[in-house]
Formats: structure tokens, C-alpha cells, sequence
């Protein structure tokens, strides 16, 4: 079953739950940038640095919220300005998985991507080995653009990159209507 998200900014104390949540090994695992084990105040020096980045344009990070409550299962990241590699990227806690949090923050941040920034390309990447993040992105319209390998965590490990066109976007906001 679904439930509606709410993005939000992330705050300090949002910390406790982002050391916890991300750093649970079968989360931190799966991305590129989330270390484990999770070192104490990490989480404080991250937010901080999502504030700032947030601030000038470069990226957009946000808290994803269960429906009303404030309490944070997971965050979306959005980097307008092409970056070195993807410009999409999420996590879930563990505990909220198969909700379909991820798909809800993701679709969310896409339409702000084509309706609100200047962003004609958005595109996101997972480890081939983790079909459920490759669903999600394929849930909001994005297709498979290519394979390949990346280092991850010391090793060489088989990577998918999806994106989506605003073209593509449009298209597909106009069937949903």
C-alpha cells in the first residue's frame, strides 16, 4: 500500500533519524555517498552542508515525510546543473520500504525539476544488483540509457542510468491528465 509523502526541509533535528536510518547497512549499501558505519555527527555536518547548497542553487535536498506527519523516512536530492554524474538521488529507511515513499519523493521532485527549474534532462543511477530502486525510477518515466560499472565501495560493481526528458515528462503528464 502507498502513502502520500510530504517533502520538507531537512532541520538538525532531523540528524538522530538520518544517522540511524542511513546508516543501517542494507540503506547505506546501496549508495554511492552514505558511509557505514555511520560516524557520530555526520549526519549535523551533512545538513548543514545541504543548507548551504540548497542556498545557491546547486542541490536540493529534501526530507521525505510520511504523509502528515513530520517524522523523516528517507530523503530526495535533486542537483539542477548537470552534474559530474546523476542528477537524482534518494534513500528510504529500511523500516519504510515497499511503501512506495521512494516513487512518491522521486515523482515529486521530477515535476519540480520540468515545472519549476530550468532542468531538461534528470537522471538517476542504481547498482544493478538493486532491481527495486531501478523500478521506482521506471515508475516515474525514466528509461534506461545505459550500463556500465562504477566504483563502489572499493570494488567495480554493474550500474543502470535512467533518465527522463522534459519532452518525456510532458507527454506523460498530458496521459495523466
Amino acid at each position: 500500500m502507498a502513502f502520500p509523502v510530504v517533502l520538507r526541509s531537512l532541520v538538525m533535528a532531523d540528524a538522530p533519524r538520518v544517522q540511524r536510518l542511513a546508516g543501517e547497512h542494507a540503506v547505506a549499501e546501496t549508495t554511492a555517498v552514505i558511509p557505514h558505519p555511520y560516524p557520530d555527527g555526520a549526519a549535523q555536518v551533512w545538513i548543514a552542508e545541504q543548507e548551504r547548497a540548497w542556498s545557491t542553487g546547486k542541490e536540493y535536498t529534501y526530507a521525505v515525510a510520511a504523509g502528515e506527519e513530520p517524522t523523516l523516512v528517507g530523503v530526495v536530492a535533486l542537483r539542477p546543473a548537470p552534474p559530474e554524474q546523476e542528477n537524482l538521488g534518494y534513500w528510504i529507511g529500511r523500516p519504510y520500504w515497499g511503501r512506495g515513499y521512494a516513487t512518491a519523493a522521486a515523482g515529486a521532485v521530477i515535476t519540480l525539476a520540468f515545472s519549476l527549474l530550468d532542468v531538461e534532462l534528470v537522471t538517476a543511477s542504481h547498482l544493478a544488483r538493486n532491481p527495486a530502486s531501478g523500478r521506482v525510477m521506471e515508475k516515474c518515466g525514466m528509461r534506461l540509457v545505459r550500463t556500465g560499472l562504477r566504483e563502489h565501495r572499493g570494488t567495480a560493481e554493474s550500474i543502470c542510468v535512467r533518465a527522463i526528458t522534459r519532452e518525456e515528462w510532458e507527454r506523460q503528464a498530458a496521459l495523466d491528465l
